[in-house]
């Protein structure tokens, strides 16, 4: 048995994010996908998208949330991905990974209160839009140039979601099951 070491479990914290990425990515790929159509600017996985990470953001309230969901999201989806030969989402899910990263830089320095969500989540957008943009110039796909429509109604539904997520924090955050995750 020396030879076994001993495992640290994941702590409450960390389930909850794993947790909230998987059920993110079963209701963005397979609910929202099969239920709802596109939306304009967007779709409604980018309500919960947001909405998500804002909530567990604000329950956990450390550098590594926004960071972690997004990678445990985008591993998820790069099998998928590659096995339909689309190559180009590594790259991609890498960039939106250190997008999120910044993301989460913003909320931790802005300790999490609503100005830092609403200026990150407006960061985020652009450079998400920025680097798509970019990608499309590199393939030599000029017919995707940056719709700022688009991009509107994406930074509208992304607001809609931290609103609701600030809501849901503030029905929630007294529970016993949130003081206990949250403890520190």
């Amino acid at each position: 048995m020396s030879g076994f070491r001993k495992f640290k479990t994941l702590s409450k914290e960390d389930w909850l994010i794993v947790g909230s990425a998987l059920v993110l990515f079963m209701v963005n790929n397979i609910f929202l996908s099969i239920f709802l159509s596109k939306m304009p600017g967007g779709s409604a996985a980018g309500i919960t998208t947001v909405y998500v990470i804002s909530l567990v953001s604000l329950i956990i309230r450390k550098f590594k949330v926004v960071t972690l969901i997004f990678i445990i999201y985008g591993s998820i989806g790069l099998l998928s991905h590659i096995l339909v030969g689309d190559w180009i989402y590594i790259p991609k899910v890498a960039i939106v990974i250190m997008i999120a990263a910044l993301f989460d830089i913003l909320l931790h320095e802005g300790n999490y209160r609503a100005p830092s969500f609403i200026f990150g989540f407006a960061l985020f957008i652009v450079l998400l839009n920025a680097s798509d943009y970019g990608f499309s110039y590199l393939l030599g796909n000029f017919a995707k140039p940056v719709n700022l429509k688009d991009m509107i109604l994406s930074l509208a539904y992304g607001y809609a979601g931290i609103i609701f997520a600030f809501a849901t924090y503030e029905l929630i955050r007294n529970k016993r099951i949130i003081i206990e995750i949250s403890k520190k």
